[in-house]
């Protein structure tokens, strides 16, 4: 090719090699500033990745796994019985002294459950919870002892177990009241059999109520996290980010068994009441001001001349209680216990949960247009219903007893077997919640009502679904 047709393709590639040039230099310079940025904000993030590395360093040494096993009959051994592995879940010391370290777990990790996660008991009179036959704690540095039951409370789902191991670290306690959504979270354990792990995430509510506990009457005030827990994490801590307890995480919701970002922690208020309690005492000495409540709903807060706020409404008092003695009146509305607000019927329970026998506390509560703080001092729970002879009444001829408790209509406590309820399907824990004649069901002498007439055409609640039933006896 001639010289004279050379330069010219060749100058044109030249020119066309410039910009492009230009655009990988301007390109270059962009990514420089991006990595400088870059560096910038990494700096920043990295001080929150420090502060995780901070909680695990502090808090992981009292994190354990706690092991199940069971001893079992097997006549084709050379020894009549082998031990077998039952399960395993979380825990962390709480308490230690010259001689033990004391450890809280959930109760379900710890006590014997049937197909549908409801706690086994012993025989009559005590009905005690059931245990395993061997508990194994292995600590975080690998050790692992045996460990022996301190005490158990099935309404909370706590359990404390010990180890003859003195001056294990315990944790430190947060305040599960100033826990905000958004706040950041670690939950420590020991997930699925692959050792201690932490995964991380934030608050995503308070104050939840599964209805897991239902069955025993339990006390739900859950935290909700995202920060993944999974199983074996049950009865591991939920940690602050200052490496403060701040709940027990205990249970997902999931309709596949695996964690989908809903999980849900036991305040540290609760868990550090319980745990104190079993350490002392074994059991858990509850405290009962002697109301029986509902919630209250945007439609009665009106006709109260209230706004649609949280709160909960006093559908009778127990008489001789320490409710009455303190002024409480039926139809109060209970905006706040010992001046924290109340979000639900559950939160009020979990609230007068945490009071102390002997220790007063303060009902803020909406009467007559206006607020007034009333003074009760709580008693034995046990106390408040011993002093109510009249809290049950049989429906004779039906086959069933109700009460009046916490929550909607009146509650079905027992069911005779091949009676008119009975055959009809009632179960206890279903609520009469009103009657064709007698209309809404909410007070002892309604439940009277009911024991003299010869037939009730009742809606009843069973599960969550509401149905409409003819007895006659």
């Amino acid at each position: 090719m001639r010289l004279s047709l050379i330069l010219p393709v060749l100058m044109v590639l030249v020119a066309m090699a410039a910009p492009c040039g230009a655009r990988l230099a301007a390109a270059d310079d962009r990514a420089t500033v991006a990595r400088a940025e870059l560096a910038a904000l990494s700096s920043q993030v990295a001080v929150i990745s420090h502060c995780f590395n901070l909680v695990d360093e502090i808090v992981a040494p009292s994190v354990v796994s706690i092991r199940t096993s069971e001893e079992v009959q097997n006549p084709y051994a050379e020894r009549s019985t082998e031990e077998i592995e039952i399960g395993e879940g979380s825990g962390f010391v709480v308490y230690s002294d010259d001689q033990s370290s004391y450890i809280l777990t959930n109760a379900h990790v710890v006590l014997k459950t049937n197909n549908d996660q409801e706690f086994l008991h012993g025989p009559a009179p005590d009905y005690r919870p059931v245990g395993y036959d061997r508990l194994v704690v292995q600590l975080n540095d690998n050790r692992e002892f045996e460990a022996s039951y301190v005490g158990c409370d099935i309404s909370t789902d706590l359990a404390v177990v010990k180890v003859a191991l003195p001056h294990l670290p315990p944790v430190e306690w947060g305040d599960s009241d100033k826990s905000r959504v958004g706040d950041w979270v670690l939950a420590l354990g020991y997930p699925l059999g692959v050792g201690f792990s932490a995964t991380s995430g934030i608050i995503s509510a308070t104050d939840r109520s599964t209805g897991i506990y239902h069955e025993f009457k339990g006390l739900e005030s859950f935290i909700q996290t995202d920060a993944s827990i999974n199983p074996g994490n049950s009865g591991g801590p939920l940690v602050g980010i200052d490496a403060r307890i701040v709940g027990v995480n205990s249970n997902i919701l999931s309709r596949t068994g695996v964690n989908i970002g809903i999980g849900f922690a036991i305040p540290s208020d609760l868990a550090r009441r319980v745990a104190e309690d079993l350490i002392r005492y074994g059991t858990v000495h509850w405290s009962g001001i002697g109301v029986d409540l509902d919630e209250l709903t945007p439609e009665l807060a009106l006709s109260f001349g209230l706004p649609a706020t949280q709160a909960v409404f006093v559908a009778h008092v127990l008489p001789k209680s320490p409710a009455e003695a303190g002024g409480v009146h039926a139809n109060d509305i209970v905006v706040a216990v010992n001046q924290t607000r109340i979000h639900s019927l559950m939160n009020f329970r979990a609230r007068v949960a945490l009071g102390r026998i002997g220790e007063p506390m303060t009902l803020r509560v909406f009467r007559a247009g206006t607020e007034v703080d009333l003074t009760v001092v709580p008693v034995s729970r046990d106390a408040v219903l011993s002093q109510d002879h009249e809290h049950e009444v049989e429906l004779k001829g039906f086959g069933m007893r109700v009460a009046i408790e916490d929550g909607p209509g009146l509650v079905v406590t027992e069911v005779e077997s091949g009676s008119v309820a009975d055959l009809a399907h009632v179960s206890v824990g279903d609520r009469l919640l009103q009657e064709r004649l007698l209309h809404e069901l909410r007070t002892i002498e309604d439940a009277r009502a009911l024991a003299k007439r010869q037939e009730i055409i009742v809606q009843i609640l069973h599960g969550e679904r509401a149905v409409w039933l003819r007895l006659r006896r």
